[in-house]
């Protein structure tokens, strides 16, 4: 990763309260040692801040290569990541071809370009 993506990375990690950091490193280490933590990080994604998964996606995204269009926040002066127009009630994808799904469903609305989700796809 670039120091860049590392830089806005830990900036939006100390949005995080310390209760949430402190479930977010139990969360990981769960996951390292091959337990299934499917429902208890679907929990933990419903404490995160409203915007946390767009600007932690577009920090991911930049750091594989894919640019996006950049809108500014009123807020902070900083880019945020376009906001969804596919279906936003629906729950986040829970396994890679589900991902994938939502890459291509995005290419057919013209909300990424074929080489982005290239780019995405296969990195």
């Amino acid at each position: 990763m670039s120091p860049q993506a590392i830089s806005e990375m830990t900036e939006l990690m100390r949005t995080l309260s310390p209760q949430q950091m402190m479930k977010l490193q139990t969360l990981m280490h769960n996951s390292m040692a091959g337990f299934n933590i499917q429902k208890d990080m679907a929990e933990f994604e419903q404490g995160l801040p409203a915007d946390f998964r767009a600007k932690m996606a577009r920090i991911m995204y930049l750091a594989n290569g894919v640019d996006l269009p950049a809108q500014p926040n009123s807020t902070a002066g900083s880019v945020v990541a376009p906001t969804p127009t596919l279906n936003e009630s629906a729950p986040a994808p829970t396994t890679e071809t589900e991902a994938r799904l939502v890459i291509l469903r995005s290419v057919s609305q013209g909300l990424m370009s074929p080489d982005e989700a290239f780019k995405v796809l296969f990195p």
